[in-house]
């Protein structure tokens, strides 16, 4: 069974040319460029890490090409109003955006034209009538025509922090994820040499760190206030931190891990945060560029949250401090930044205060690596005390999300690396030629059945398990007996357990095409998968030849059914190991 559920989750791991569809918008997207694109809706995803939408493009040589456009969070879109209603398929968009810097079938949505008219930006918010709200950024920033009344005050007389916060983005501000050069030291340089973007831990549906996943992507944080503790809840990843305000030390045996272990102690009304017990990790994940992640134009590097020392345009209008423009922090500034990793000797001091209304919190910030950094690291966020409720962040690997076919460069205004290449046009127009069958079964009624309904997929999983038991349990018992083993009991005894062993085979066949249906477009283009059939097909074949010609009609088992057996009991197991490692290689 373990096999098996491992396959349903499988994402194509190893395709070459994968485009990677996560965050980290300055490193993945060219964003100084941007593009027209106008099409058909084929289908969109609202889920997380990003959402997609899925359409066709159609080319000035009559060709289709199916893009796919990345929009923000799932969980994020869903609390702004945004619905699949909105993006019906067969109706028609037009995308402003940026071009993916190596997959010329991928884009990240800037604006969004429906066909009714609408457009939208990716910080617009949609009413219950799905009618656009005029001038709001985000679904999670606090009403200025609504009072919010707050306790600023616990009764401890400690400034109250608890409650949901959720960064509000300016309008037209850039898109954070990435940031400036860190200094690193030759053993922060030795760290990060020839990281590439598949280490990017959000790639897995892993956090990051303590102080990027704070801000990122807008989603709603938790904070839950006692006198002895602090209890942070975050909204991307659900990263979980506890703050002991009461001198509790970290235990001598602490488990280090990506949220460290965290004291606060009280200086008038702000709150000093010192984390240490960190594991080691990425400070800025790799996220495209050259070897090693770095632009193709690096040169020097700067501290986070910093322009002094980086050679790439500045800043948008607006000050750092997230009053009049982006807030600080780790954030691009026109391409991939350089990664940076964390050592166990890292130190985070943070400082937590609020506005006068208790509406605003604002987070300083201090990251100190002796070992991989040169320098200290330092800046500032904002977040803003939202209605919204929190959501736990229901996130799927996306590692295999791909566009299909390929657009020319002139269209798309990428560079001339892809398009170059004949074997890389003729993979992409398979792909695209297979997109569409692909995503057909994925929206048959069996598809929706297993991908979207409560108990399909775990009911026919099980009978894909029973099956898959019941086949090749009888099939190593007919092999295992060839060879040798339970001598006492007949050969041609065991011919009848073939037709149990079909049995098996017709439900494992049945529930295995239904449950390739939910899941067409990931399945179909793993390497593993494809193995994985190809060794059943041949273990079936062989296994059946050998009740053919050997079990149904003679006791006497020569050396060359032993042969025959050894390799069918092979097929059968290297099919298992194949299943088994599917989850894993890539």
């Amino acid at each position: 069974m373990w096999n098996l559920r491992c396959l349903c989750v499988l994402v194509a791991l190893i395709l070459p040319n994968v485009a990677f569809a996560h965050h980290g918008s300055s490193g993945q997207f060219e964003t100084n460029k941007t593009i027209e694109l106008s099409g058909e809706i084929t289908r969109v995803r609202l889920v997380n890490p990003h959402a997609y939408v899925y359409f066709d493009v159609t080319n000035e040589d009559g060709s289709v090409t199916n893009m796919r456009c990345e929009l923000q969070s799932g969980s994020l879109l869903k609390r702004r109003g945004w619905n699949t209603e909105q993006f019906k398929a067969g109706s028609a968009i037009t995308i402003l955006g940026s071009p993916d810097r190596n997959d010329p079938t991928t884009c990240y949505m800037q604006q969004i034209t429906f066909e009714n008219g609408v457009t939208a930006n990716r910080n617009s918010v949609f009413d219950d009538n799905g009618s656009l709200v005029n001038g709001a950024s985000t679904a999670s920033a606090v009403d200025s025509d609504v009072t919010v009344e707050r306790e600023t005050i616990r009764a401890d007389g400690r400034p109250n922090l608890a409650g949901n916060w959720a960064m509000v983005r300016k309008e037209g501000s850039r898109p954070g994820g990435g940031g400036a050069f860190a200094q690193l030291t030759d053993a922060g340089a030795l760290a990060v040499e020839g990281a590439t973007q598949d280490e990017n831990p959000r790639y897995q549906c892993e956090p990051t760190n303590i102080i990027m996943d704070w801000w990122f992507d807008l989603m709603v944080n938790k904070i839950e206030q006692s006198s002895t503790q602090i209890n942070l809840t975050y909204g991307f990843m659900s990263l979980t931190r506890t703050i002991y305000l009461d001198g509790t030390k970290m235990p001598e045996d602490y488990e280090p891990n990506r949220a460290g272990f965290s004291t606060g102690i009280w200086e008038g009304n702000t709150l000093v945060v010192t984390t240490t017990g960190f594991d080691e990790g990425w400070l800025m994940a790799p996220m495209g560029g050259g070897p090693g992640g770095k632009p193709d134009d690096a040169s020097t590097g700067a501290s986070m949250g910093s322009p002094q020392g980086n050679n790439r345009p500045p800043r948008p209008e607006g000050e750092p401090d997230g009053r009049n423009g982006p807030p600080a922090g780790p954030r691009g500034n026109g391409g991939p930044p350089s990664p940076a990793k964390n050592s166990r000797e890292m130190v985070i001091v943070e400082r937590f205060s609020l506005n006068e209304d208790g509406t605003v919190l604002k987070r300083e910030y201090t990251i100190t690596d002796p070992l991989y950094l040169k320098a200290p690291m330092t800046g500032s966020d904002e977040v803003t005390f939202t209605q919204d409720s929190y959501q736990p962040y229901d996130c799927d690997d996306l590692t295999a999300e791909r566009g299909s076919g390929n657009l020319e460069p002139s269209a798309t205004t990428l560079d001339n690396k892809t398009a170059g290449n004949d074997n890389l046009k003729d993979d992409n127009a398979a792909r695209q030629s297979a997109m569409g069958t692909l995503y057909k079964l994925e929206d048959s009624k069996v598809g929706q059945t297993i991908s979207n309904t409560e108990w399909g997929y775990p009911i026919v999983l099980s009978l894909h398990a029973i099956g898959m038991a019941t086949m090749v349990g009888i099939a190593l018992m007919l092999t295992l007996r060839v060879l040798g083993f339970a001598s006492v009991i007949p050969v041609t005894a065991m011919a009848n357990y073939w037709r149990v062993a079909l049995v098996g085979f017709g439900i494992n066949l049945v529930s295995g095409v239904a449950l390739f249906c939910g899941n067409a477009s990931e399945l179909y283009f793993n390497w593993a998968f494809r193995i994985k059939i190809l060794l059943v097909v041949a273990g079936l074949v062989l296994t059946w030849r050998l009740v053919i010609i050997c079990i149904k009609h003679t006791d006497s088992v020569s050396t060359k059914h032993k042969k025959l057996a050894a390799v069918a009991m092979v097929s059968w197991v290297a099919a298992i190991i194949a299943g088994r490692l599917i989850g894993y290689m890539s």
